[in-house]
Parts: structure tokens; C-alpha cells; sequence
């Protein structure tokens, strides 16, 4: 029996090898340092690799906009008992809000909060000092921010990625129950989404959109229940989960992540680049995807995939989570995107039941899972000049090893969106990454040692 048991546990284990190698690939070059990459289903975790030094369980992080997300799943949990509604005016429940039918912040929801439509299209901290006060009283604040925000957009027309949406709807629910923020955030996430790891800073006063410190594991369970549909009604996350930011609303996305749900991204990886600020639906592929993802400034990348797979969205498979947790310093935040480019679609076909190691290199692409040279400067921009153990010698590695390794990466045409690139079969993949990292052996990159290591351990 123990034998049986030690060969299923191998083939799990082989099954992922792909992306245990790509991640140490990745790790190899220096690309990101202190990292983890984590896969898993309805029955729990399937796959998870951290680098030497970085622990799932204790290695805390401060998140930035990661905490975006699991701020509109705590509001949403008092919509789901009934002391909220989406649809609620803000002027219900905070005094000091404008009931004016002249002006348009009179018809401000908790839905335009949450979706970040509200019309505030700019943080107009300016005024509101007590902003930055951590033992400033958490309501009183939010009626300060609010003197001091201009309103410059008729509700549900205007998109803005923006922090204060958040501090008002968080506002709306202390006053909705009469309870602490701390306590809302203890009984509607901690507890109920079992981050007890997890906290908002600065206590009396935090940041409900960029306050939080977590754990990879603590995270993790908040998407576990999530893809399960647990704690919250299924209704609650449909609602959750929608397109709010689609045309006619302007700006309709950012041109990068996607458009706007509730505190999150329906993710469409760099489908306008390098148009930004686009006013345009989302392409199919990206609606199909139903990829719902919650980034932070810092680089930690979370995401459910709930399609199931199928047609444009790739191999049928069942739906499942999956992150890169890391905090990185803020100027090299942009890199692990580049790692959740490459590895997604490696989870996508070991969950098909598929090995990507033999998949043909322009079915990869297809399916986004290729890195641009746009990619490959914008990483090496961050990281400068790196020198490898197996290559002292040789001057831009290892970028150049990757753009020349066969079949050769051409320079991008700038006017092309990265899903025109992929229809002409351009991108690096992640064995192509492996192969490289094989061949420069351990890399030591001038912008790494610069950069601030952020993880902060328990």
C-alpha cells in the first residue's frame, strides 16, 4: 500500500514539472528572488514551489493594491447579510454626503463605489492630512477626503483607478452596521475567509485599498472559497464579477490588466497595448477567459480562472486559482506579470491533462503564453546589466540569449497589440526560458541588489 501511495505521489509531482522548472528558471536569472507560485482546484492545492527563503505560511507581505480585492469581498459580506445593498445611495448612511439633485455625487452607489465609477476620477488627497494619521478616527477622515475630492464625472459614466472609491465604500459600511472597520474586517474576511494571518494598516484609520499585509496560505484560502463559491451567495460573486468598466463608460480599462469588476480586474493581459486608456469592449478570448485577478503595486498576482476551458479560452479543464506571491520593490513590481504570462498557460494544460513540454510552440502562444521583446526590455530596463555564471564574459544576458534562442525573437512592431503578435507566432516560452537558464547557469543582475528586499517575516 505505502508503495502505491509513493507512485501516485511521484506522478502528481511529475505532472507539474514544467512549471516547477520554469519557476526555477525564472528564480535562476534573477528575474524575481523570493517568490511562490501556486496552483489549485475545488479540492485544494494542487501545486505550490517557493524559492529558499520564502515560506507559503510566514513569510508576510505587504500587498498595496492587492488589497483591493479582499476589501470589496469584506463590504460585499454586509450585502450578503443585508445591512448593504449594491444599489444603495452613499447619502443613506454617511450625513455628511451631498442629497443634492444638482450635484451628481447625490447619486453615488455602493455598486459605483465598489466598481470605481463613482465619477471621482482623482484622489484630492490635498486638505484631507488626516489621510496619513494613523490615529485619526476612521469615519471623521472619510468625511475630510470627501471635502477635499472633486467630483468630475456623472456617476457610472467615468472610470478612474483610484484609492478613495474604496475609503468611502468602507466608510458606507461602518456606518451601515456600527461596528469598528477592524471588527467588519475580522468577522466578514479573517474569520470567514480564514486569513487570520492577515491585517489592515494603520489600525484605527487603514487604507482599504492599499493597507494590507497577508501570507501566500492566507490568500490562498480567500481564493479557495471564492472558486468554490463558499462564505458569500454565488449571486453575490456574479455580481462581484462583472464587467463594470465596458463601454460607454470612459476610460473603459487601463489598456493593460483589463476592465474593472468589484476591487479586481476581468483580466485581459495587455490587450490594448501600447494603446492605453481604451474605450473598447474586450475582446472575445478575454470574455471566454473569465479570468478574474487582483494584482498589487508590489507584483503579488492572484487570479481565478472559472471558464472551465474551451474554445478560445484553451484546453477544457476545470477552473481553478492560482498566484505568484512576492512583495517586490516597487521598481521592479512589474516583472512577476511576466512570470504569470509565461506560467499560466502551463497550468492551463496540465490541467487538460496535457504535458506543455511537447505542445507545439505556436499552440503556447495562442494561448498568451509568450513573452514579447517589448517584455524582455521592460524586464531588463528594471534589472540593468546582469552577469551569468556559466557566461561571465559575455555582455546583455540574458536578454540577448533569449531573443536569439531559435526560432528567434523579432523586434516587436509597436503598433501591434500583444494578441496580433501572438497570431504571428512571436513570443518566448517558458521552456525556452528553462533551455536559457541551463545554459547561463545562476545570474546576478546590477538592479536586484539595489532594490529593496520587502518581505517582511513574521
Amino acid at each position: 500500500m505505502l508503495a502505491v501511495q509513493l507512485t501516485v505521489a511521484v506522478l502528481s509531482a511529475d505532472i507539474w514539472d514544467p512549471l516547477r522548472r520554469g519557476a526555477e528558471a525564472w528564480a535562476s536569472l534573477q528575474f524575481d528572488t523570493q517568490f511562490a507560485i501556486n496552483v489549485g482546484d475545488e479540492n485544494g492545492r494542487l501545486f505550490s514551489w517557493e524559492t529558499p527563503g520564502f515560506s507559503m505560511d510566514t513569510t508576510h507581505m505587504k500587498g498595496a493594491s492587492l488589497s483591493k480585492w479582499p476589501s470589496a469581498i469584506m463590504i460585499s459580506g454586509l450585502v450578503a447579510n443585508g445591512t448593504l445593498h449594491y444599489d444603495d445611495l452613499a447619502s443613506k448612511y454617511l450625513p455628511w454626503w451631498s442629497k443634492n439633485p444638482k450635484d451628481p455625487r447625490s447619486r453615488v452607489t455602493l455598486r459605483h463605489l465598489l466598481s470605481f465609477r463613482s465619477g471621482y476620477m482623482s484622489e484630492g488627497t490635498a486638505g484631507a492630512e488626516c489621510m496619513t494619521d494613523p490615529n485619526a478616527d476612521f469615519l471623521h477622515c472619510a468625511e475630510k477626503l470627501y471635502q477635499n475630492v472633486p467630483n468630475e464625472c456623472e456617476p457610472g459614466q467615468c472610470w478612474a483607478y483610484l484609492s478613495c472609491h474604496l475609503q468611502f465604500a468602507g466608510a458606507m459600511a461602518v456606518a451601515a452596521s456600527g461596528q469598528h472597520i477592524q471588527e467588519l474586517y475580522d468577522k466578514y474576511l479573517y474569520k470567514a475567509f480564514n486569513m487570520t494571518s492577515t491585517t489592515w494598516t494603520p489600525y484605527n484609520n487603514p487604507q482599504i485599498a492599499t493597507g494590507i499585509t497577508t501570507t501566500a496560505n492566507d490568500f490562498e484560502n480567500m481564493l479557495h472559497r471564492m472558486l468554490t463559491y463558499r462564505v458569500l451567495p454565488m449571486a453575490i460573486y456574479a455580481q462581484m464579477e462583472t464587467d463594470y468598466s465596458q463601454p460607454p463608460v470612459t476610460p473603459s480599462g487601463d489598456g493593460w490588466f483589463g476592465h474593472y469588476a468589484m476591487g479586481h480586474w476581468w483580466e485581459c493581459l495587455g490587450y490594448g497595448t501600447p494603446h492605453l486608456y481604451e474605450r473598447f469592449a474586450l475582446p472575445a478570448e478575454c470574455m471566454d477567459a473569465h479570468i478574474q485577478a487582483g494584482p498589487g503595486m508590489f507584483g503579488y498576482y492572484p487570479l481565478l480562472d472559472r471558464s472551465g476551458g474551451g474554445g478560445s479560452a484553451g484546453p477544457v479543464r476545470r477552473p481553478y486559482y492560482f498566484q505568484v506571491a512576492l512583495q517586490e520593490s516597487q521598481r521592479l513590481s512589474g516583472i512577476p506579470e511576466y512570470l504569470r504570462i509565461l506560467a499560466k498557460p502551463i497550468a492551463d494544460a496540465i490541467l487538460a491533462g496535457g504535458n506543455p513540454d511537447i505542445l507545439p510552440r505556436d499552440e503556447l502562444i495562442a494561448r498568451g503564453a509568450g513573452l514579447l521583446q517589448r517584455d524582455l526590455n521592460d524586464i531588463a530596463s528594471a534589472l540593468g546589466t546582469c552577469t551569468c555564471a556559466k557566461e561571465p564574459h559575455k555582455k546583455g544576458l540574458p536578454y540577448k540569449a533569449l531573443t536569439d534562442y531559435p526560432p528567434g525573437l523579432p523586434a516587436d512592431d509597436s503598433e501591434l497589440t500583444r494578441f496580433a503578435l501572438a497570431r504571428l507566432g512571436q513570443g518566448i516560452i517558458m521552456r525556452d526560458l528553462v533551455a536559457v537558464a541551463d545554459q547561463m547557469g545562476e545570474c546576478t543582475c546590477e538592479g536586484r541588489p539595489n532594490g529593496m528586499n520587502a518581505t517582511v517575516e513574521a
